[in-house]
């Protein structure tokens, strides 16, 4: 059976236009293509609101208003301009997470929902009212506020969710089969018709959807017009719209744009902490983890001095990541290495490497293994301080020659046993050491190990060498090391633990 879940942003415009939690009353307008308004400088007083903050809402101010007449009932009012595209993007936001629920979602800009197919997913999460709450637990955490409600189709869940309020601070459940009796007890405003029938039906004291169900179909059909058949439909509880799927783009990307610039690292770090949570939250509905991060500073250019206007800070993942602190900690010592040329106005955090996040399985008898669960963060943060080419593991290289016998390869790789020994039967290091020299006097005793006449000598001319184990220094002081024999002493290659 189809089941919908819709998530309602009623105030997602109001979201991305607040400045740093101020409570004085908002207003915004959208920037719509082509429209005459772009940004704050073209706003006049003729303009209209599109929407309005709960603050303006009680000092009188409605959406629909000029500017003039809004501002002359409250002389403080702050007027933000929000481009469409920007909504677009944080719906885009809330539909990757939805993706962690179901197979299939959607985005209407025009309404500010989102949709997401979760027929035989419920069962997954406890039961649909548990998948909502977590669903609805999930986009909060974004920082949106919201009402998600799940019925038989997508048309019957927005209205629910848009329309029929809050009950006891729970998701609307509409179950299976009784989407007419959820659309007869919202306002005739769910089904979005025009302004001039909305009048026509408050001029007749109509006010909720199960008044038009009560009228003759025939004269209400007259009188709705070309959206007869759907207004029918819904009153009914038919809900058979399609929902055209949304895919993600194939690189995750989150972007802020600071009105004032980032001077220095510290400053930054905070914009990081907003980025790194947002393509978090973007991975886990993927069930992906990021291999490679790239973070894109673009500088203010009348600062520059002939420096480049734009920077590009990549950090390759050792072990892919997937949390918001894991990638916030790599991005915080990459970023330490870094000298801002100029104050930052925008940053661009991207994945364009992915993996498949893997799956673990809890043992509720063994404690988890907490060590193994650090080390990937570890490395990465070093890979991002000292560079990926210094940090890794020492493997063994199938190779006669002694000095490439061990090799630092990328961590995570699965290890490779050697096809042979280096010498067969006998000790080989555990650990080669950059080669320094004794005096003869200085080692105790000597086990020859091999005498090596030639090494791959299609790579290198052939010289005679003499591998030897031998006990350096004295007391607790000394070890095992395995060394190289000259004439006047030994060079120490590597070390026996």
């Amino acid at each position: 059976m189809r089941r919908v879940a819709c998530i309602a942003l009623p105030e997602i415009r109001l979201e991305i236009a607040q400045e740093g939690g101020k409570t004085s009353p908002l207003a915004v307008v959208v920037a719509r293509r082509g429209g005459a308004v772009r940004t704050e400088r073209d706003v006049l007083g003729n303009t209209r609101l599109d929407v309005v903050s709960r603050a303006a809402r009680e000092a009188g101010i409605r959406a629909g208003q000029t500017v003039a007449a809004a501002r002359a009932k409250h002389g403080e009012l702050r007027v933000r301009v929000v481009a469409e595209d920007a909504v677009a993007e944080a719906l885009a936001r809330v539909a990757e997470v939805a993706l962690a629920f179901g197979p299939g979602v959607a985005f209407d800009v025009a309404t500010d929902v989102v949709w997401v197919e979760i027929g035989g997913c419920a069962h997954l999460h406890g039961g649909e009212r548990e998948l909502a709450r977590a669903l609805e637990e999930r986009v909060r955490a974004l920082g949106h506020a919201c009402r998600v409600a799940v019925a038989d189709g997508p048309r019957v869940a927005s209205a629910v969710a848009r329309f029929g309020g809050v009950v006891a601070g729970e998701p609307r459940q509409v179950p299976a089969g009784e989407g007419a009796a959820a659309m007869r007890a919202l306002p005739v405003a769910a089904l979005a018709l025009e302004d001039d029938v909305m009048r026509w039906l408050a001029d007749l004291g109509l006010r909720r959807c199960g008044d038009l169900a009560k009228l003759p179909r025939r004269s209400l059909g007259t009188r709705l017009g070309a959206r007869a058949h759907d207004v029918m439909q819904l009153l009914d509880g038919e809900d058979r719209a399609p929902l055209d799927a949304w895919r993600p783009p194939p690189v995750p990307e989150e972007r802020v744009e600071l009105e004032w610039g980032a001077h220095t690292v510290e400053a930054l770090a905070f914009v990081l902490k907003t980025l790194c949570d947002r393509l978090a939250a973007r991975l886990h509905g993927r069930a992906m983890a990021a291999a490679r991060l790239e973070l894109v500073l673009a500088l203010d250019r009348a600062l520059c001095e002939g420096a480049e206007p734009v920077s590009t800070l990549t950090a390759v993942l050792p072990a892919p990541l997937a949390r918001a602190d894991e990638l916030l900690a790599v991005l915080r010592a990459r970023l330490e290495r870094h000298t801002l040329a100029a104050p930052v106005l925008v940053a661009t955090l991207r994945a364009p490497e992915l993996a498949r996040a893997p799956a673990r399985t809890l043992d509720l008898l063994e404690p988890e293994p907490r060590a193994t669960l650090a080390l990937p963060r570890l490395v990465a943060e070093l890979s991002a301080e000292l560079g990926a080419a210094r940090v890794g593991v020492l493997s063994l290289v199938d190779t006669w020659s002694p000095d490439e016998r061990t090799r630092l390869v990328q961590y995570g790789t699965p290890p490779r046993a050697p096809a042979h020994a280096l010498v067969t039967s006998v000790l080989e290091p555990s650990r080669l050491t950059t080669p320094s020299r004794v005096p003869r006097e200085q080692l105790g005793e000597v086990r020859l190990l091999a005498r090596y006449e030639a090494t791959e000598w299609w790579r290198r001319p052939p010289r005679s060498r003499e591998l030897a184990v031998a006990w350096v220094g004295s007391g607790p002081g000394g070890a095992l090391a395995w060394v190289e024999l000259g004439e006047d002493g030994a060079v120490i290659r590597g070390w026996v633990d």
